[in-house]
């Protein structure tokens, strides 16, 4: 079984589906064409799929060999798009909608699991397992694994994997360490009720914008001086909403935050943490504080040293010692961090920087973009890593 060098041989095939994909963004919940293009293309290879939802896919390859533990793996994409506009003038397959682009590398991801699946079926008479193949939307905004779950498609599975084109990391080089990779991250709520009144008569009123700025500056301490200094940890007011006039004082201010972490224990002291500063800071003001939202999102992505040390048999393998790179956490989060809390899984890296060819922009970036020899790369390792699970 030649993975990379069926990888190597559809290069062609992956770069122009990534490509397409790249012209024709679409945002989360949003992709409609994605979603027909994925299908198409599974139904050109012959490989069962179902519609999830309005724009989730699962397509089903089901080996008919003899060897193998008839074990079934889930292999994961990412689909959708980011509300950002692509600066890129000069690229031929630019974005063509306007405000919008694939500025995270989900484009390519697509991509090199239909690459993937492609090569997996053409060995199907090869290997004696299942191959699930979840191509998955709206990931920027916080996933929708949950939809997939209520469908009924986690269930049997045994394994797991998922892999993040990244272009802070060198082209050609793979991480698959284990620790904990991106963060936990959840969002919150505060509202501060004070008493309006005349701007002239501030002493008639509670002014909840001055409240709300302590309980922020407050809330800073959180990370400087109640938690480890050796636990990256992020504590974010995002939004403040406040006041009706100029010269009004304000009756109402609402917070809106997000707080990442890599250790769980963390992620479950926050809110009692966050209720217990704004209570008291606002009531220094005779404000009131109540925390009127909160919202567990994504759980820290976290490899086993087992499955990380099963990854990087798998790199090593198909490129060798070399390829093995190392890279710094990262405070972003990820939803396949909830699949790998239910089925053990892995979550790899795939370098894609460039500054040679001016792929040195960060993700999230107008101008975005990825070194394309690492689309073979990582459809490789979608392929290798499933044919090693099923074969183990």
């Amino acid at each position: 079984m030649d993975v990379l060098g069926l990888a190597k041989e559809y290069e062609p095939y992956i770069v122009a589906l990534r490509r397409d994909f790249h012209m024709h963004p679409e945002l989360s919940w949003k992709e409609y064409r994605t979603c027909g293009v994925v299908m198409d293309e599974l139904g050109k290879m012959g490989i069962p799929c179902v519609k999830i939802g309005e724009t989730g896919v699962v397509g089903t390859i089901i080996g008919t060999g003899s060897t193998g533990n008839g074990k079934t793996i889930a292999l994961r994409a990412d689909m959708d798009a980011l509300p950002i506009k692509e600066l890129n003038d000069d690229l031929p397959y630019k974005s063509t909608v306007d405000g919008a682009m694939h500025a995270c590398g989900h484009d390519g991801h697509t991509a090199c699991l239909l690459g993937a699946a492609k090569i997996l079926n053409g060995l199907k008479a090869d290997f004696r397992g299942t191959v699930k193949l979840f191509f998955e939307p709206a990931e920027e905004y916080g996933g929708s694994l949950s939809t997939f779950e209520d469908a009924g498609q986690l269930a049997g599975l045994d394994g797991c994997f998922a892999a993040h084109i990244w272009a802070d990391m060198e082209a050609g080089k793979i991480s698959v360490e284990p620790g904990a990779k991106m963060a936990g991250t959840d969002l919150f709520t505060l509202t501060i009720r004070g008493k309006g009144g005349h701007a002239s008569m501030p002493h008639q009123g509670i002014d909840a914008i001055v409240a709300a700025s302590s309980v922020i500056m407050n809330l800073q301490t959180i990370v400087s001086r109640e938690l480890t200094p050796f636990e990256p940890c992020v504590v974010t007011i995002g939004k403040l909403t406040a006041g009706q006039r100029f010269n009004a004082i304000a009756d109402t201010a609402v917070l809106e935050g997000n707080l990442r972490t890599f250790n769980p224990e963390i992620r479950m002291q926050y809110r009692e943490i966050i209720e217990r500063i704004a209570k008291n800071t606002a009531a220094a003001f005779r404000a009131e504080a109540e925390m009127t939202d909160y919202t567990f999102g994504t759980p820290p992505v976290i490899n086993s040293p087992e499955n990380a040390a099963f990854a990087r048999e798998t790199v090593l393998k198909l490129f060798g010692e070399e390829a093995l790179g190392e890279m710094q956490n990262v405070m972003a989060g990820e939803d396949f961090a909830i699949f790998m809390e239910k089925v053990p899984g892995v979550f790899a890296f795939v370098g894609a920087g460039n500054p040679a060819i001016g792929c040195s922009f960060p993700h999230h970036h107008g101008n975005f973009n990825i070194d394309e020899s690492a689309l073979k790369i990582t459809t490789a390792l979608y392929a290798q890593y499933a044919l090693d699970f099923i074969n183990a």
